[in-house]
């Protein structure tokens, strides 16, 4: 299991500039969408109560609470139309977010392999175990790693890391490709690594072999397609 320390680098959150900025009116934002939210329930019940009255006593409230409901209902279709104008301004908000902390943190979207995650699963959070896709032009790999650490499968849980960071932290990257991958990624790989490929992989989705070589490997996986 990797040392936290050593993948510190994934859990940095820059919160400055343009970045901050952009974080600070989302949560303005979302305050007043609360405050409306709360205003549009107040007048949900006060229809409420007017449309009970009108049924108790129609001649007598037609005319009078009839109009005041016909109102409450125009100001709700009004609060609710604001609402969806701030929910646009919220998504377009978060959309800028995520280029800015692309552009500030790329590490927090790249695997250290240079591979393309395609896809990721873990089964259960409280006993978690990371199943992985990873893609290299047209060769595709999966692995699995059982017993992970629990705080960081919480950390992916909890929105705290991004995707490739969660797996760079559970995967040496000579583990999140096979041969093949490893051999078109050549020199990004190599330099991603630290030096020449491992002969070695985490799993190859069928559990954890990290001991295993990749030409015993696919040995095996031959062997075992003949039967």
């Amino acid at each position: 299991m990797p040392h936290r320390n050593k993948n510190s680098r994934f859990f940095a959150l820059f919160n400055k500039g343009d970045l901050a900025k952009a974080k600070s009116s989302i949560s303005e934002k979302d305050k007043e969408i609360v405050l409306l939210k709360n205003i549009i329930a107040e007048l949900q019940k006060e229809k409420d109560m007017l449309c009970q009255q009108h049924r108790q006593d129609v001649s007598k409230l037609h005319n009078g609470y009839k109009q005041e409901i016909t109102k409450a209902i125009k100001e709700l279709e009004k609060l609710r139309g604001t609402i969806e104008s701030k929910d646009a301004q919220i998504a377009k908000q978060n959309q800028q977010i995520d280029r800015l902390d692309r552009k500030a943190n790329p590490h927090r979207y790249n695997l250290l392999s240079g591979a393309i995650l395609t896809n990721l699963f873990v089964p259960n959070y409280l006993h978690p175990s990371l199943h992985i896709w990873t893609k290299v032009g047209e060769e595709e790999y999966e692995a699995i790693k059982y017993d992970i650490d629990y705080q960081t499968a919480k950390a992916h849980s909890n929105g705290e890391i991004t995707d490739h960071e969660f797996v760079n932290a559970i995967f040496e990257p000579w583990e999140q490709v096979n041969e093949v991958q490893a051999q078109m990624l050549g020199a990004a790989f190599t330099l991603a690594c630290g030096g020449p490929a491992q002969a070695h992989v985490g799993t190859g989705g069928g559990g954890s072999q990290s001991d295993m070589p990749w030409g015993e490997k696919d040995k095996r996986r031959k062997d075992g397609m003949r039967r």
